[in-house]
């Protein structure tokens, strides 16, 4: 079943979500805060929103085992204003839920219209997400991108 999300991004509902452990103790999340979550994640990406993009990562946000919230701001900045048209599709979305945090794992695909010259890119591969309760919303403290070829 797919959700819509926006004109250019969508993202696949999980089929076997699961709520992580099973004791009384009150979970981060539930399944359709995830869903909003990445909603909003995928429409602040393709409007290339960078401080509202941002604003849904912890400043303790770590990127790919190595770069900080000062690195992630750099880079996207970077990839957004290279950018004249995003597109993002998150599809296998498999939802975790736990008391201390939401793993999300799904495949990706981003085609990227450049600035100049309007050549396409396409990026796809498999990316991981670790998404905590940081004042009182999810924010993502881990963000691992695995590319798998560049078109």
């Amino acid at each position: 079943m797919m959700l819509p999300l926006s004109a250019t991004a969508q993202v696949q509902s999980p089929t076997d979500a699961t709520q992580g452990s099973a004791t009384t103790s009150p979970s981060v999340a539930n399944e359709e805060e995830v869903k909003g979550f990445f909603a909003n994640y995928l429409d602040r990406y393709v409007q290339k929103d960078i401080d509202g993009f941002l604003s849904m990562f912890s400043s303790k946000a770590i990127q790919n085992q190595k770069e900080g919230i000062g690195e992630i701001r750099k880079i996207y900045a970077n990839f957004f204003e290279q950018s004249h048209e995003l597109k993002y599709k998150m599809e296998e979305a498999k939802i975790e839920i736990y008391q201390n945090g939401v793993e999300v794992k799904a495949r990706y695909e981003i085609i990227q219209t450049l600035q100049r010259g309007g050549e396409k890119r396409i990026w796809r591969g498999n990316g991981g997400w670790f998404l905590i309760k940081e004042d009182g919303s999810l924010r993502i403290l881990y963000l691992n991108y695995q590319h798998q070829k560049s078109l």
